[in-house]
């Protein structure tokens, strides 16, 4: 008796076809489930931070945490920004490595992104306009007049979040961590 070889019975086509389906599909929903999700981070902080201030968030406990998946071992500090009415400045200072400042959009895109480097402070201030309000006017070095340069950072979206991640080196750093936090700011600058 001839028994026939399992491998020439499958249809390997079907296989091929429903293989690359499959693919599709699970592209397709990785990229749709961030704008089916219901509840993004802005609109969860929305309610909880004012707009255009600064504010640092208490140290994390389980009990404790604004969004979900933040670290245990960093501080934050976060502002809701918006830019209807005017342009925004975010100042910060990054002292060490570990130190970051990132800006989103509402729905979650990071476009901007500092990171502090070791032994080197650096200090930011980013004046954060829409991209149809670039041009501010003359310039100080246009009038004749000392330059306070502030770089400009032409945005997509009117709003979004600010964070600043300081690693959390324990009780003894604590206070020199938190004094360097509440000296960000994220503020309305006048037209």
């Amino acid at each position: 008796m001839n028994i026939p070889n399992p491998l020439k019975l499958i249809k390997w086509r079907l296989v091929i076809a429903a293989l690359i389906s499959v693919g599709i599909l699970h592209i397709v929903a990785t990229f749709a489930t961030p704008s089916l999700t219901g509840v993004s981070a802005f609109s969860r902080l929305r309610t909880k931070l004012p707009v255009n201030r600064m504010v640092m968030l208490p140290p994390l406990t389980p009990e404790n945490q604004p969004l979900p998946y933040l670290s245990g071992d960093v501080r934050y500090a976060m502002c809701r920004y918006d830019t209807n009415k005017a342009p925004v400045a975010v100042s910060a200072s990054l002292p060490d490595q570990g130190w970051s400042l990132a800006l989103y959009s509402p729905e979650g895109d990071n476009f901007y992104v500092a990171t502090g480097t070791q032994g080197i402070k650096t200090d930011l201030s980013i004046l954060l306009v829409t991209s149809d309000e670039r041009f501010m006017g003359l310039t100080p070095e246009a009038k004749g007049l000392p330059t306070n340069r502030q770089a400009t950072l032409p945005i997509g979206a009117r709003q979004g979040l600010a964070v600043i991640r300081a690693p959390d080196h324990g009780t003894a750093y604590r206070a020199q961590t938190e004094s360097i936090l509440k000296m960000a700011a994220c503020t309305v600058q006048p037209q």
